[in-house]
């Protein structure tokens, strides 16, 4: 038993303890700035303020998180956020997996033209593209409503190349197989092929989430009303009308993080899976 321990200690040579402190340092260098953001978010701001900082409350402020509800309707900044978020990652993910499929699984002419024609959009930086589709919301009626929070996410080119990337990995045999059995196009889609690539979108579902719950240039420019806000927009606004209050900023900064960390921690496995599949196998 003895000699078993030895021999497994020697496995470990100099690059794993070089790769542990790697990643250690990598691991601080995340918890650190979440640690001061939750610390600063109990601190009063006369303490914020002060030099030398101090790494622990002199006094725990819980009111912070308090007067931000008092100041600002933060409830409804929330509740913007994280509906719009939901709703733009589920119709992302469907329109992407869709989109996806087609083009890995279907034969027709002009494929491979229209799929670089979609990645060659991908290089357009998406500042250039914000004026060009506020006309186009405009044209429409759709500034200052829900519709124009949700609708620009709906499709998503990054998550079509992604979901094709993956179901080309998926042999054809099983389609083929759902045919010979009856199944519709539609029934093949979401019975057979979608379920293999539910960890690619698990992990897209967290990419997409992200982008649309952090937005914080085409909400600020598409939306006036302030029961429309998002929580990047009202967050803005609280600090621009009261001025520079780093305590109630600090406390809507953790109030915002944390849905967002529960979420990845929930489905962190998912995430690595989508990340590391690299194809089925039959």
């Amino acid at each position: 038993m003895k000699e078993k321990n030895l021999s497994e200690k020697k496995k470990h040579g100099a690059g794993y303890y070089v790769a542990l402190v790697v990643m250690l340092v990598g691991t601080l260098t995340v918890l650190v700035p979440i640690y001061w953001m939750v610390v600063s978010s109990l601190k009063s701001q006369t303490e914020l303020m002060q030099m030398p900082p101090t790494f622990w409350p002199q006094k725990m402020e819980f009111s912070n998180y308090a007067r931000v509800f008092e100041q600002m309707p933060f409830g409804r900044y929330y509740f913007n956020s994280v509906v719009t978020a939901l709703l733009n990652t589920v119709m992302g993910v469907f329109t992407s997996a869709l989109s996806g499929y087609v083009f890995a699984k279907y034969q027709f002419k002009g494929r491979e033209l229209l799929f670089w024609l979609l990645m060659a959009c991908m290089m357009i930086p998406y500042d250039t593209l914000m004026i060009p589709l506020y006309r186009i919301m405009v044209g429409f009626g759709w500034t200052n409503t829900y519709l124009v929070l949700t609708v620009p996410y709906f499709v998503n080119i990054f998550g079509m190349f992604l979901m094709r990337q993956f179901m080309q990995d998926i042999p054809t045999d099983y389609i083929e197989a759902a045919e010979i059995d009856g199944c519709s196009q539609y029934r093949t889609f979401f019975s057979v092929i979608f379920p293999m690539v539910r960890p690619a979108a698990a992990a897209l579902c967290i990419f997409l989430f992200m982008a649309s719950y952090n937005s914080f240039l085409w909400p600020l420019i598409s939306v006036n009303s302030r029961d429309l806000f998002t929580l990047p927009v009202g967050m803005s606004a609280l600090n621009s009308d009261r001025g520079s209050q780093m305590d109630l900023m600090m406390a809507c900064a953790t109030m915002v993080v944390a849905p967002v960390c529960v979420i990845f921690a929930l489905a962190q496995k998912n995430f690595v899976a989508g990340l590391t599949m690299g194809g089925v196998k039959g």
